[in-house]
């Protein structure tokens, strides 16, 4: 587990925003885009524990809101406000459930696309076009989730991350 303020975890974030940028709006499916910075914090949701969460959110939101071009700070509002909840959510999940992880970032990214969605662009936001727009936001959600098992073998290659076996003492 790395300090946030590593070089090996600042290259990272690099590349992560390189990719967001440049290489995942290419495959991306009717304008429906994944983004490797939303499951970057779930990553350190999930293995890094609850006291780096919160600031990795700040660095990812404030990277997607200079890459976004919308209101500055308000990704980075959100993606703090979201890494609370799902801190909290993480530390009370049964891990041994095989698609809990899948399911807690597609709401985490689901929360997040809806609250920017509102957020932003409630006044603009046509009543007419809201089921269209939520089916985006859902849809990103979904592609963002698909891409979490290549993200973690990504992610555990780059940090060196071995599994290892816990046993217990008593049963």
């Amino acid at each position: 587990m790395p300090h946030l303020a590593s070089a090996k975890v600042i290259l990272y974030f690099l590349f992560l925003t390189v990719m967001d940028a440049t290489i995942l709006p290419v495959i991306q499916i009717r304008s429906i885009a994944p983004s490797f910075l939303y499951l970057f914090v779930c990553y350190v949701a999930f293995e890094w524990g609850s006291r780096k969460t919160p600031y990795a959110a700040f660095w990812a939101g404030l990277i997607l809101d200079f890459l976004g071009g919308g209101p500055l700070g308000l990704e980075a509002t959100i993606l703090v406000g979201l890494a609370f909840l799902l801190d909290f959510t993480v530390q009370k999940m049964e891990r041994q459930f095989p698609g809990i992880y899948f399911l807690i970032t597609f709401f985490f990214v689901f929360f997040a696309g809806l609250l920017r969605l509102f957020l932003a662009y409630s006044e603009t936001l046509p009543v007419s076009m809201m089921g269209d727009y939520l089916g985006l936001v859902a849809g990103a959600a979904l592609y963002t989730s698909l891409l979490l098992p290549f993200f973690y073998f990504m992610t555990d290659r780059w940090f060196g991350h071995t599994v290892t076996k816990q046993y217990e003492l008593f049963q």
